[in-house]
């Protein structure tokens, strides 16, 4: 049988297709789920001044807090004062 000058890389790359084949995927390891998976939650936005995202930005960074931990405690605080 000829031998084609790319014999040897198809015969590898199936090597390669095989073996991942029989590993499972590596799990991530780390932190469960963010919020994004989470249906608990659901994105939003608002438009607000520049000056006021950065300020609160920098305040939260201070706090070691989230931005949507912030926009969370505001929102349950306001609807709770309205009833």
């Amino acid at each position: 049988m000829a031998r084609g000058k790319f014999d040897e890389l198809v015969r590898a790359r199936n090597q390669d297709q095989a073996s991942s084949q029989q590993d499972p995927p590596a799990r991530r390891s780390g932190p469960s789920a963010g919020k994004r998976s989470d249906s608990d939650y659901k994105q939003v936005s608002a438009y607000i001044r520049r000056d006021t995202h950065f300020k609160v930005k920098l305040a939260l960074l201070q706090e070691g807090r989230e931005f949507s931990e912030l926009v969370e405690e505001l929102l349950s605080e306001w609807i709770a004062s309205r009833t």
